[in-house]
């Protein structure tokens, strides 16, 4: 099973889980296009969204607009070890499916070094904006993939094992319909990180 490198040295970067998140061949949205959400331009500080966490360190995400349209995300830590100097940077691309929102990520460095080619894959995230400007992400449940992939609900790849990674391979057309069914908002089960703007 593919590991994720901890990203700012927190193991807070966009993804929790030790595995890799369920990635996908297109991103989502391309058939209603890619436009840059100014809601996002700017730097928050990024907790973990499970509140019995209290241990969970917290990293500043700065989201950066690029003139292509895309965001480069630049991932530190909110409050770095003594010595530390650990980043990750990302490149995103946002889409609106209906009154959904995703976010499209793809991992461009960790500190300064490029990843491995499995981790340059394409994982999406839903967000959702809530009370006092926060904003909420949820990565996609590697479960809820697995079934809807065996279910015949969506085109995809399960690796073999208990662990076995998950890789969504359906076509442009049929990914964006199937997240923004009913079966494939289910697949964002619960919330990951909330961000508050930093002041």
């Amino acid at each position: 099973m593919t590991r994720i490198r901890a990203a700012a040295a927190a193991a807070i970067c966009l993804f929790l889980a030790s595995c890799l998140p369920v990635t996908t061949s297109v991103p989502v949205g391309s058939t209603a296009g890619f436009r840059p959400d100014p809601s996002l331009i700017g730097t928050w500080i990024a907790r973990s969204a499970d509140k019995s966490d209290k241990n969970a360190d917290a990293a500043y995400f700065h989201f950066l607009p690029q003139p292509d349209g895309s965001f480069t995300l630049v991932m530190t830590p909110y409050k770095p070890a003594k010595d530390s100097g650990e980043w990750s940077v990302y490149r995103l691309q946002t889409a609106t499916l209906g009154t959904n929102r995703f976010i499209n990520a793809q991992e461009v460095s960790n500190n300064g070094k490029a990843p491995d080619d499995s981790l340059t894959r394409i994982f999406p995230l839903l967000y959702r904006a809530g009370k006092g400007g926060q904003i909420t992400l949820y990565l996609v449940d590697e479960d809820a993939a697995k079934a809807a992939i065996q279910s015949g609900k969506i085109k995809g790849e399960i690796e073999q094992g208990s662990y076995g990674d998950v890789h969504i391979t359906a076509d442009a057309q049929a990914l964006d319909a199937f997240f923004q069914s009913p079966d494939g908002l289910k697949l964002f089960v619960k919330p990951l990180l909330v961000m508050t703007r930093a002041k």
